[in-house]
């Protein structure tokens, strides 16, 4: 069976998933057991990549790199060991070489691939990175079929697997790879589909300090507790990296953080309650939180305009919600391990592939995978926002077919007034739907109980669009605003 391939490009780990061509056959991910975060490191006699370099990176520091997709150019890289200094782009190359080799292996050789790219590998435009050009020519080399580029959070959106019950109208997607984290703020366009508004790195908030800040700290409390430094040594430093590293993966459990490192004499144990290691996550998730409040500030948004969407990777900061909560906002929802591979596969799958690598497309706007959002009576909901937020103007009136509705006056349920006729007449196209307008805190919100989507908050310039039995009504909030009135 013809089948097409995603490709994750996350240094976190990389990650791939195929589905068939024809679409008559599920998702399948390949996940490559959590194998692929982007090291690379030199073992004496060859190059190593993946989670077999991570595991050298404290006992040969100097033979490791994890910067190379970080800083892809033709620069000499900082891993030294070989008998000649390979750049940056050669080490990014021999890596996506041997998980694409990998790849092949499990899966056979896919029809269709497309590549799901971080922002900072993007470019502020989608695709104008310099690094992009060697990306291109390393997958034209192996041999890849591409039919598309696009950045980690439109792919992601296109996996059905994640964001079922999601609205539309504005996200603020969340994601963290080896030294940076990233946010992207999405709205929809005129047509419904999303696109990536703005982006911001956040360089001091990736996975490489955050070890380095929990090593320092769990080494300390080790310290105190036996009475014995792990970085005595370079082989127990490297064991205390990975037991450190697999509390943090599971740093949501409860049990508590235990070490247990050996030397030639005697065994060095020590447990310590998991509070300690959330206590020292919070403040890189409160950083985070307070970040995301400054970003939606500069764009004229608050908290309460936007959903966020936490990649899968986000999964390391159990507490990243609580953060978000204490900030006002509300609606928070994590993608599954592999959504951006998926939603690359997906993207693959309706393309062909390009003769020419400078042929190949990139997809920046996505309609928003909505499998499952549609009730049971057939409705469905997409939330255009206004691309200009205009926060001073107060809801007033419901626009539909040309008639304005006071919103004061409705009632809570559209569909339905008090005396039983249609509260807003053009709703009787769609049937027996329920679609309700509530107030509370001075806020409006469209629900729809039966699409199994949260509340939408809904402001002034903000289009519904409400779809049932294959017709559309569409509703403006609109502001009265009066001659003279500022």
């Amino acid at each position: 069976m013809a089948f097409a391939c995603g490709i994750e490009f996350s240094d976190f780990g990389f990650n791939a998933a195929t589905v068939s061509v024809d679409g008559t056959a599920e998702t399948a991910v390949n996940e490559l057991d959590g194998l692929w975060p982007a090291f690379a490191a030199w073992d004496g006699s060859k190059l190593v990549f993946g989670r077999a370099a991570e595991a050298q990176s404290r006992l040969h520091p100097r033979a490791t790199s994890h910067v190379f997709w970080e800083h892809l150019s033709l620069a000499p890289s900082d891993l030294q060991g070989p008998p000649r200094v390979p750049a940056y782009s050669e080490l990014a190359y021999a890596f996506l070489s041997e998980f694409w080799r990998e790849v092949v292996e499990r899966v056979g050789q896919p029809e269709r691939v497309a590549l799901a790219m971080p922002g900072q590998l993007m470019g502020e435009s989608g695709g104008d990175n310099p690094g992009m050009g060697m990306i291109l020519a390393m997958a034209r080399d192996l041999g890849m079929p591409l039919t598309s580029i696009s950045g980690l959070s439109i792919s992601s959106l296109n996996d059905v697997e994640s964001t079922a019950g999601l609205s539309s109208g504005r996200l603020l997607y969340l994601d963290l790879h080896l030294h940076s984290a990233a946010m992207s703020l999405l709205s929809t366009d005129g047509e419904g589909k999303m696109l990536r508004r703005r982006h911001l790195r956040l360089p001091r908030l990736g996975y490489i300090p955050l070890m380095q800040g929990l090593l320092r700290t769990m080494g300390n409390r080790f310290l105190k507790a036996t009475a014995f430094d792990v970085t005595a040594q370079r082989e127990l430093e490297q064991a205390f990296y990975d037991q450190t590293r697999e509390q943090l993966l599971a740093a949501s459990g409860g049990a508590d953080v235990r070490y247990s490192i050996s030397t030639a004499t005697r065994v060095h144990q020590a447990a310590f309650p998991r509070e300690a290691l959330l206590r020292d996550l919070a403040p890189l998730e409160q950083g985070w939180a307070e970040a995301a409040v400054k970003f939606l500030r500069d764009a004229s948004l608050t908290p309460k305009d936007v959903t966020v969407v936490i990649s899968s990777r986000g999964r390391l900061l159990p507490g990243l919600d609580d953060a978000f909560g204490q900030r006002g906002f509300k609606h928070i929802t994590q993608l599954k391990v592999g959504a951006a591979a998926r939603g690359a596969a997906r993207f693959a799958a309706e393309l062909s592939p390009c003769a020419d690598v400078t042929e190949v497309p990139v997809i920046n706007e996505v309609a928003l995978a909505r499998g499952g959002a549609a009730g049971g009576d057939g409705l469905e909901i997409l939330h255009l926002a206004s691309p200009y937020p205009m926060p001073a103007l107060a809801p007033s009136h419901l626009v539909v077919d040309g008639s304005a509705y006071s919103l004061f006056a409705l009632p809570n349920t559209l569909h339905r007034g008090p005396d039983g006729e249609l509260a807003v007449q053009a709703l009787g196209r769609l049937g027996e739907v329920d679609v309700r307008l509530n107030r509370e805190a001075g806020e409006w919100h469209l629900e729809a109980p039966t699409t199994g989507v949260p509340p939408i908050r809904v402001g002034t310039g903000d289009r519904i669009k409400l779809r049932a039995n294959d017709q559309e009504v569409e509703m403006i909030i609109a502001a009265e605003r009066r001659p003279g009135a500022l």
